[in-house]
């Protein structure tokens, strides 16, 4: 797959926020760059998730337009967010690979 249909991701950053009242909500972002306009980005659990419980594996899944698309660069933004009592240290977004930790906010 080819970086322009991937898009080039990055500013990953993810918390768990555990403020009360609750439930407790784990929060994804980033940022995916890609040549043309039109393109959106979803974020899902990989299933199977990893060996280890403590690393949690998100697939990015990249729609490509549908429609006519502009010859400009465009970044979208991609959010992912799940109400969760696990606390995760870690996610992993596939296939990109890219690893980067959870933060806590109390």
């Amino acid at each position: 797959m080819s970086q322009s249909s991937t898009g080039k991701c990055s500013n990953w950053q993810a918390w768990h926020d555990l403020q009360p009242p609750g439930p407790s909500t784990l929060h994804v972002e980033g940022k995916c760059t890609f040549p043309t306009s039109g393109y959106t980005v979803d974020l899902k659990p990989a299933k199977p998730q990893g060996i280890n419980p403590k690393i949690f594996i998100l697939e990015k899944i990249v729609h490509k337009p549908t429609g006519p698309a502009q010859d400009v660069i465009t970044t979208v933004s991609v959010r992912y967010e799940e109400k969760t009592e696990t606390r995760y240290t870690e996610i992993e977004i596939v296939p990109d690979g890219t690893q980067f930790p959870v933060k806590e906010v109390h």
